[in-house]
Protein backbone atom coordinates (compact mmCIF):
# COMPACT_ATOMS: atom_id res chain seq x y z
CA UNK A 1 0.00 0.00 0.00
CA UNK A 2 2.80 2.52 0.99
CA UNK A 3 4.36 2.02 -2.51
CA UNK A 4 0.95 2.76 -4.50
CA UNK A 5 0.83 5.99 -2.35
CA UNK A 6 4.56 6.65 -3.11
CA UNK A 7 3.16 6.36 -7.00
CA UNK A 8 0.26 8.04 -6.95
CA UNK A 9 2.35 11.68 -5.00
CA UNK A 10 5.02 11.00 -7.89
CA UNK A 11 2.63 11.07 -10.73
CA UNK A 12 0.62 14.25 -9.14
CA UNK A 13 3.52 15.85 -8.58
CA UNK A 14 4.76 15.12 -12.21
CA UNK A 15 1.52 16.74 -13.35
CA UNK A 16 1.91 19.59 -11.36
CA UNK A 17 5.19 20.08 -13.55
CA UNK A 18 3.44 19.39 -16.75
CA UNK A 19 0.41 22.13 -16.52
CA UNK A 20 3.14 24.57 -15.01
CA UNK A 21 4.94 24.15 -18.62
CA UNK A 22 1.89 23.41 -20.65
CA UNK A 23 -1.07 25.16 -19.21
CA UNK A 24 -2.73 28.44 -18.79
CA UNK A 25 -0.23 30.08 -16.98
CA UNK A 26 0.54 32.92 -19.31
CA UNK A 27 3.51 34.29 -20.43
CA UNK A 28 7.15 33.36 -18.92
CA UNK A 29 9.11 36.17 -17.13
CA UNK A 30 12.59 37.24 -18.46
CA UNK A 31 14.67 34.68 -18.09
CA UNK A 32 12.02 32.25 -17.32
CA UNK A 33 10.89 29.30 -18.81
CA UNK A 34 8.89 29.18 -21.61
CA UNK A 35 5.13 28.86 -21.07
CA UNK A 36 2.02 28.60 -23.50
CA UNK A 37 -1.43 29.98 -22.72
CA UNK A 38 -3.28 27.73 -25.45
CA UNK A 39 -4.68 24.48 -25.06
CA UNK A 40 -6.10 22.69 -27.23
CA UNK A 41 -9.80 22.54 -27.43
CA UNK A 42 -11.34 22.94 -31.07
CA UNK A 43 -14.87 22.50 -31.84
CA UNK A 44 -15.87 20.55 -34.86
CA UNK A 45 -16.45 21.66 -38.32
CA UNK A 46 -18.30 24.53 -39.33
CA UNK A 47 -16.96 25.85 -36.41
CA UNK A 48 -13.56 28.53 -36.73
CA UNK A 49 -11.18 28.61 -34.27
CA UNK A 50 -8.72 32.07 -34.38
CA UNK A 51 -6.16 32.49 -31.68
CA UNK A 52 -4.11 35.37 -31.84
CA UNK A 53 -0.80 34.19 -29.99
CA UNK A 54 1.44 35.66 -27.15
CA UNK A 55 4.67 35.50 -28.44
CA UNK A 56 6.05 38.54 -27.14
CA UNK A 57 6.65 41.31 -29.64
CA UNK A 58 6.06 40.28 -32.77
CA UNK A 59 2.85 38.48 -34.38
CA UNK A 60 1.11 35.50 -34.95
CA UNK A 61 -2.28 34.01 -35.62
CA UNK A 62 -3.20 30.77 -35.93
CA UNK A 63 -6.22 29.34 -37.60
CA UNK A 64 -7.94 25.81 -37.22
CA UNK A 65 -11.60 25.23 -39.17
CA UNK A 66 -12.75 21.63 -39.96
CA UNK A 67 -9.40 19.80 -40.65
CA UNK A 68 -7.64 22.93 -42.12
CA UNK A 69 -4.97 24.54 -40.15
CA UNK A 70 -3.52 28.08 -41.09
CA UNK A 71 -0.80 29.94 -39.36
CA UNK A 72 0.00 33.79 -40.28
CA UNK A 73 3.15 34.84 -39.24
CA UNK A 74 5.34 32.83 -36.67
CA UNK A 75 6.60 35.96 -33.93
CA UNK A 76 9.96 36.71 -33.30
CA UNK A 77 11.08 33.73 -31.13
CA UNK A 78 11.76 29.98 -32.41
CA UNK A 79 12.22 28.82 -29.14
CA UNK A 80 8.73 30.34 -28.23
CA UNK A 81 6.95 29.17 -31.15
CA UNK A 82 8.32 25.43 -30.52
CA UNK A 83 6.39 25.44 -27.57
CA UNK A 84 3.14 26.67 -29.01
CA UNK A 85 3.42 24.11 -31.41
CA UNK A 86 4.27 21.33 -28.96
CA UNK A 87 1.23 22.76 -26.70
CA UNK A 88 -1.61 23.06 -29.67
CA UNK A 89 -0.73 19.93 -30.98
CA UNK A 90 0.56 20.57 -34.30
CA UNK A 91 3.44 18.33 -34.49
CA UNK A 92 2.89 15.29 -37.07
CA UNK A 93 0.11 17.22 -38.88
CA UNK A 94 -0.73 19.16 -41.67
CA UNK A 95 -0.38 23.13 -42.40
CA UNK A 96 -2.64 23.79 -44.93
CA UNK A 97 -1.70 27.53 -45.36
CA UNK A 98 1.34 29.76 -43.89
CA UNK A 99 1.39 33.01 -44.13
CA UNK A 100 4.50 35.90 -43.79
CA UNK A 101 2.55 38.73 -44.44
CA UNK A 102 6.11 40.32 -44.62
CA UNK A 103 9.95 40.37 -44.29
CA UNK A 104 10.01 41.61 -40.53
CA UNK A 105 12.11 39.28 -38.19
CA UNK A 106 9.02 39.53 -35.68
CA UNK A 107 6.85 38.15 -38.12
CA UNK A 108 9.25 35.13 -39.85
CA UNK A 109 11.68 33.66 -37.27
CA UNK A 110 9.21 31.82 -35.43
CA UNK A 111 8.41 30.13 -38.83
CA UNK A 112 11.49 28.13 -38.65
CA UNK A 113 10.14 25.32 -36.58
CA UNK A 114 7.73 24.44 -38.95
CA UNK A 115 10.81 23.03 -40.96
CA UNK A 116 12.22 21.03 -38.11
CA UNK A 117 11.95 17.19 -39.53
CA UNK A 118 11.87 15.79 -36.11
CA UNK A 119 7.79 17.55 -36.02
CA UNK A 120 7.20 16.09 -38.90
CA UNK A 121 4.83 19.22 -39.81
CA UNK A 122 3.67 18.70 -43.44
CA UNK A 123 2.96 22.05 -45.03
CA UNK A 124 1.05 22.74 -48.73
CA UNK A 125 1.07 25.84 -49.26
CA UNK A 126 3.29 29.08 -48.48
CA UNK A 127 2.53 32.77 -49.52
CA UNK A 128 5.26 35.84 -48.81
CA UNK A 129 6.50 38.78 -51.22
CA UNK A 130 9.49 37.08 -52.39
CA UNK A 131 11.18 40.64 -52.01
CA UNK A 132 15.11 40.33 -52.00
CA UNK A 133 16.21 40.47 -48.86
CA UNK A 134 20.08 39.89 -46.99
CA UNK A 135 18.74 38.66 -43.37
CA UNK A 136 20.38 35.21 -42.47
CA UNK A 137 17.34 34.05 -41.18
CA UNK A 138 14.92 34.75 -43.70
CA UNK A 139 17.55 33.06 -45.84
CA UNK A 140 17.41 30.17 -43.66
CA UNK A 141 13.30 30.32 -43.64
CA UNK A 142 13.44 30.79 -47.52
CA UNK A 143 15.96 27.88 -48.22
CA UNK A 144 13.76 25.44 -45.82
CA UNK A 145 10.79 26.45 -48.13
CA UNK A 146 12.80 25.92 -51.58
CA UNK A 147 13.80 22.49 -49.83
CA UNK A 148 10.07 21.66 -49.19
CA UNK A 149 9.13 22.39 -52.77
CA UNK A 150 11.66 20.30 -54.29
CA UNK A 151 10.97 17.45 -51.58
CA UNK A 152 6.96 17.22 -50.55
CA UNK A 153 5.36 19.12 -52.96
CA UNK A 154 4.80 22.14 -50.95
CA UNK A 155 3.60 24.95 -53.06
CA UNK A 156 5.60 28.34 -52.87
CA UNK A 157 3.27 31.83 -53.93
CA UNK A 158 4.26 35.26 -54.01
CA UNK A 159 1.33 37.48 -52.10
CA UNK A 160 1.92 39.61 -55.16
CA UNK A 161 -0.06 36.76 -57.17
CA UNK A 162 -1.27 34.93 -54.28
CA UNK A 163 -3.52 31.90 -57.13
CA UNK A 164 -0.67 31.89 -60.01
CA UNK A 165 -3.56 33.76 -62.30
CA UNK A 166 -2.50 37.31 -62.18
CA UNK A 167 -5.85 37.95 -60.15
CA UNK A 168 -4.89 40.46 -57.31
CA UNK A 169 -7.07 38.33 -54.87
CA UNK A 170 -6.95 34.68 -54.06
CA UNK A 171 -10.04 33.05 -52.35
CA UNK A 172 -9.00 29.81 -50.15
CA UNK A 173 -12.16 27.76 -48.95
CA UNK A 174 -11.05 25.74 -45.53
CA UNK A 175 -12.36 22.42 -45.22
CA UNK A 176 -15.07 23.63 -42.36
CA UNK A 177 -16.54 26.14 -45.11
CA UNK A 178 -14.71 29.16 -43.95
CA UNK A 179 -13.17 31.07 -46.60
CA UNK A 180 -9.44 32.97 -46.79
CA UNK A 181 -9.24 36.56 -49.04
CA UNK A 182 -5.26 36.98 -49.86
CA UNK A 183 -5.30 40.44 -51.07
CA UNK A 184 -1.84 41.80 -53.33
CA UNK A 185 -0.40 44.17 -51.00
CA UNK A 186 0.73 47.64 -52.06
CA UNK A 187 3.22 47.00 -54.93
CA UNK A 188 7.37 47.16 -54.30
CA UNK A 189 9.26 49.11 -54.64
CA UNK A 190 7.93 49.89 -50.60
CA UNK A 191 9.05 49.67 -47.26
CA UNK A 192 8.74 46.27 -45.50
CA UNK A 193 5.84 46.82 -43.68
CA UNK A 194 3.73 48.61 -46.59
CA UNK A 195 4.59 45.38 -48.49
CA UNK A 196 2.18 43.58 -45.80
CA UNK A 197 -0.37 41.29 -47.39
CA UNK A 198 -4.12 41.46 -46.14
CA UNK A 199 -6.22 38.72 -45.51
CA UNK A 200 -10.10 38.39 -44.67
CA UNK A 201 -11.17 35.63 -43.00
CA UNK A 202 -14.93 34.92 -43.02
CA UNK A 203 -16.37 31.74 -40.99
CA UNK A 204 -19.03 29.39 -42.70
CA UNK A 205 -21.66 31.64 -42.05
CA UNK A 206 -20.23 34.62 -43.07
CA UNK A 207 -22.95 36.78 -40.60
CA UNK A 208 -21.44 35.18 -37.39
CA UNK A 209 -17.51 36.12 -37.80
CA UNK A 210 -14.78 37.65 -39.97
CA UNK A 211 -12.02 39.31 -39.28
CA UNK A 212 -9.15 41.77 -41.21
CA UNK A 213 -5.68 41.25 -40.71
CA UNK A 214 -2.79 42.69 -42.20
CA UNK A 215 0.87 42.78 -40.65
CA UNK A 216 2.39 45.71 -40.06
CA UNK A 217 0.49 47.98 -42.84
CA UNK A 218 0.56 51.81 -42.27
CA UNK A 219 -1.20 54.67 -44.18
CA UNK A 220 0.32 54.01 -47.45
CA UNK A 221 -0.69 50.45 -47.17
CA UNK A 222 -3.64 51.19 -45.73
CA UNK A 223 -4.50 53.42 -48.95
CA UNK A 224 -4.03 51.00 -50.79
CA UNK A 225 -6.53 48.56 -49.82
CA UNK A 226 -9.15 50.97 -50.60
CA UNK A 227 -7.69 52.51 -53.66
CA UNK A 228 -7.52 48.54 -55.20
CA UNK A 229 -11.12 48.09 -54.42
CA UNK A 230 -10.96 45.54 -51.09
CA UNK A 231 -13.54 47.75 -49.77
CA UNK A 232 -15.71 46.43 -52.60
CA UNK A 233 -14.65 42.94 -53.23
CA UNK A 234 -14.52 41.06 -51.00
CA UNK A 235 -15.21 43.91 -48.57
CA UNK A 236 -13.10 45.11 -45.58
CA UNK A 237 -16.14 45.66 -42.82
CA UNK A 238 -15.43 42.63 -40.07
CA UNK A 239 -16.35 42.08 -36.53
CA UNK A 240 -12.02 41.48 -35.58
CA UNK A 241 -9.72 44.01 -36.41
CA UNK A 242 -5.80 42.42 -36.10
CA UNK A 243 -4.90 45.73 -35.02
CA UNK A 244 -1.89 47.22 -37.65
CA UNK A 245 1.79 47.39 -37.05
CA UNK A 246 1.12 46.16 -32.68
CA UNK A 247 -1.09 49.30 -32.18
CA UNK A 248 1.13 51.39 -33.91
CA UNK A 249 -0.50 54.71 -34.66
CA UNK A 250 0.79 54.85 -37.48
CA UNK A 251 -1.23 51.58 -38.78
CA UNK A 252 -4.53 53.24 -38.18
CA UNK A 253 -6.40 55.62 -39.31
CA UNK A 254 -10.19 56.90 -39.09
CA UNK A 255 -11.14 56.13 -42.65
CA UNK A 256 -9.66 52.57 -42.50
CA UNK A 257 -12.05 51.80 -39.08
CA UNK A 258 -14.94 53.59 -41.01
CA UNK A 259 -13.85 50.75 -43.47
CA UNK A 260 -13.59 47.74 -41.28
CA UNK A 261 -16.06 49.08 -38.29
CA UNK A 262 -14.73 46.41 -36.14
CA UNK A 263 -16.84 46.03 -32.65
CA UNK A 264 -12.89 44.60 -31.43
CA UNK A 265 -9.37 45.11 -32.70
CA UNK A 266 -6.80 42.79 -31.24
CA UNK A 267 -3.09 43.91 -30.92
CA UNK A 268 0.14 41.56 -30.74
CA UNK A 269 2.81 43.29 -28.93
CA UNK A 270 5.72 42.92 -26.03
CA UNK A 271 5.09 44.51 -22.50
CA UNK A 272 8.21 45.97 -22.67
CA UNK A 273 9.30 47.12 -26.12
CA UNK A 274 11.32 50.28 -27.74
CA UNK A 275 8.71 51.05 -29.58
CA UNK A 276 5.87 52.78 -27.46
CA UNK A 277 3.46 50.21 -28.60
CA UNK A 278 0.54 50.74 -28.13
CA UNK A 279 0.29 54.59 -28.99
CA UNK A 280 -1.54 56.51 -26.95
CA UNK A 281 -2.67 58.22 -30.71
CA UNK A 282 -3.96 54.53 -31.89
CA UNK A 283 -5.56 54.11 -28.54
CA UNK A 284 -7.57 57.40 -29.13
CA UNK A 285 -8.31 56.16 -32.88
CA UNK A 286 -10.13 53.10 -31.09
CA UNK A 287 -11.61 54.97 -28.89
CA UNK A 288 -13.01 57.62 -30.76
CA UNK A 289 -14.43 54.83 -33.26
CA UNK A 290 -16.37 52.84 -30.50
CA UNK A 291 -13.93 49.87 -31.10
CA UNK A 292 -12.52 47.81 -28.00
CA UNK A 293 -9.85 45.80 -27.93
CA UNK A 294 -7.56 43.32 -26.37
CA UNK A 295 -3.49 42.76 -26.76
CA UNK A 296 -1.44 40.14 -26.30
CA UNK A 297 0.91 41.51 -23.65
CA UNK A 298 -1.71 42.01 -21.03
CA UNK A 299 -4.10 39.76 -22.00
CA UNK A 300 -2.43 36.92 -23.52
CA UNK A 301 -3.36 35.02 -26.47
CA UNK A 302 -6.97 36.09 -27.25
CA UNK A 303 -8.96 33.09 -29.00
CA UNK A 304 -11.94 34.08 -30.79
CA UNK A 305 -14.68 30.83 -31.38
CA UNK A 306 -17.91 30.86 -33.78
CA UNK A 307 -19.48 27.61 -34.61
CA UNK A 308 -20.37 28.47 -37.76
CA UNK A 309 -24.28 28.30 -37.81
CA UNK A 310 -26.47 30.86 -39.12
CA UNK A 311 -26.73 33.42 -36.19
CA UNK A 312 -24.13 31.92 -34.33
CA UNK A 313 -22.04 34.85 -33.58
CA UNK A 314 -18.68 34.74 -32.09
CA UNK A 315 -17.10 34.54 -28.73
CA UNK A 316 -13.87 36.51 -28.31
CA UNK A 317 -12.39 35.25 -24.73
CA UNK A 318 -8.70 36.25 -23.79
CA UNK A 319 -6.24 33.83 -21.34
CA UNK A 320 -6.52 36.77 -18.67
CA UNK A 321 -9.37 39.12 -18.23
CA UNK A 322 -9.31 43.22 -18.83
CA UNK A 323 -10.53 45.22 -22.01
CA UNK A 324 -9.26 48.67 -23.58
CA UNK A 325 -6.09 48.11 -21.21
CA UNK A 326 -2.74 49.79 -20.65
CA UNK A 327 0.73 48.74 -20.58
CA UNK A 328 4.08 49.49 -19.53
CA UNK A 329 5.61 50.81 -22.59
CA UNK A 330 2.46 52.65 -23.90
CA UNK A 331 3.59 56.35 -24.90
CA UNK A 332 2.78 58.52 -27.49
CA UNK A 333 4.43 59.10 -30.74
CA UNK A 334 6.58 61.87 -31.77
CA UNK A 335 7.74 61.03 -35.68
CA UNK A 336 6.12 63.43 -38.30
CA UNK A 337 2.68 61.78 -39.67
CA UNK A 338 2.99 59.50 -36.72
CA UNK A 339 5.62 56.98 -38.32
CA UNK A 340 8.75 56.20 -38.14
CA UNK A 341 9.19 53.12 -36.62
CA UNK A 342 9.45 49.68 -38.28
CA UNK A 343 9.55 47.07 -36.10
Amino acid sequence: MRRILIAIVALAFLGIIAYGMFGMGGSSGAGGMLRSDVSVNDPSAPAITVRDLDVGQGDATYIHNGDSRVLIDGGPDARRMGVLLDSLGLNNKTMDVVILTHQHSDHYTGLLPLFDSRRHIRIRYFFEDKDPAAASTLARLRDSIVSRVQSDSLQYRSTDDPCGDGEAMCTITLRGGALMHIMRPLPAPAKPNNRSVAVKLVGADSASFTMWIAGDAEHAAIAHFEAAGYAANPGMKVDVLKADHHGSCNGVTPRYLELTQPTWAVASLGAVNDYGHMHQQAKAEYRDAGVKWYRTDQNGTVTIQSPGLPGSGYTITPSRPGTDLNGPSDRRASARGCSGSES
